[in-house]
């Protein structure tokens, strides 16, 4: 994963922008269709003053939503944010923190507190000091070959969407409220329309987070904005088996070759034709790890003339043969 450095450790908003991924040609929409979430859970909380629940780092990304109540959340190096009644947080993969029903309560792990479960991947969790009443819904969601996606390592440790009755967090309440009916009341297939909840739920935080709380317009986010390169980033996105060239790149925008290029790479940090290579192995490995395609197949998917060359091009980007990956004994 990309290092966070750079990126600002929280985004937080109370107002909602109109999304713009209505638009067919948005390359925010092409690119979130792209990020892949797997390995689900769902935890619904029901907890009592005082408490206090630490999460120690995962390499999978954690949400918390406060259905009642409130809480706060505490980080390393960070001042305690209070949560308020509706509030969504996303927290990247690999960052620790605790939520709490005040800033200093002592904190128990997570992992050495009895659970319920309630079906599959779904988890009821009752703990506290008998004080007043919060509910949390809380879940994890791991993104699929996050060092592949860009998207990934640009995300802040925190997204912070505020509780309010108007756009997305209108959206996830209603989303949550069935995802908490689900788990309180099992039946046949609730597990599994909990995991898809929160796949949706993630993804909407992602896409209010690029198109209202994200304000870093350069580099990989800037790119996205950027009509021209942003248009060469669908269509990169849409056809990976096209023979394409900088100059057929920056043409289909309507820009020089020389421009285009420029611009590409100082937005995405990759000259076009090695980004273009980079995505194609990204879905070469997906292919070959879920659906057992053949090396032939994904060579002629991706616009390859021969499954030799397929083969030395996935070597030397992704490090293994293409074959290790289909037998599963790779994990890029």
């Amino acid at each position: 994963m990309h290092s966070r450095s750079s990126e600002p450790p929280l985004v937080c908003a109370s107002v909602l922008h109109e999304p713009t991924w209505t638009e067919p040609n948005d390359a925010v929409t092409e690119v979130l269709r792209d990020l892949r979430l797997v390995q689900s859970f769902y935890c619904h909380s029901e907890l009592s003053a005082p408490w206090g629940l630490s999460m120690p780092a995962e390499d999978h990304a954690i949400f918390h939503f406060v259905a009642d109540g409130e809480a706060w959340l505490e980080r390393p190096g960070a001042e305690p944010i209070r949560l308020g009644l509706g509030d969504f947080l996303l927290v990247a993969p690999g960052v620790a923190h605790a939520v709490s029903s005040g800033p200093g309560v002592p904190c128990r792990s997570v992992h050495e507190l009895p659970y319920e479960t309630v079906g599959g991947r779904a988890m009821l969790l009752r703990h506290g000091g008998g004080g007043g009443r919060t509910v949390l819904a809380c879940g994890g969601v791991r993104f699929e070959d996050p060092a592949a996606h860009p998207l990934v390592g640009l995300m802040p440790q925190v997204l912070h969407i505020r509780g309010t009755e108007e756009g997305e967090a209108f959206l996830m309440r209603h989303m949550l409220a069935a995802m908490g009916s689900e788990a309180l009341n099992p039946r046949p297939g609730g597990a599994t329309v909990m995991l898809r909840l929160a796949d949706i739920l993630v993804i909407h935080a992602i896409r209010w987070w690029i198109d209202a709380g994200a304000d870093d317009r350069s580099g990989w986010l800037g790119a996205l904005r950027d009509p021209q390169i942003g248009r060469a980033l669908v269509q990169i996105h849409r056809q990976p088996e096209h023979d394409w060239t900088v100059a057929g790149l920056a043409a289909s925008v309507h820009m020089s070759r020389s421009v285009f290029s420029d611009r590409f790479t100082a937005l995405v940090g990759a000259p076009p034709l090695l980004y273009l290579t980079r995505w194609r192995m990204h879905l070469a490995a997906r292919w070959l790890r879920e659906d057992r395609t053949s090396l032939s197949d994904v060579a002629s998917r991706l616009g390859y003339e021969s499954e030799p060359s397929f083969s030395r091009a996935f070597k030397r980007h992704i490090g293994v043969p293409p074959g290790a990956v289909r037998r599963g004994r790779a994990t890029h």
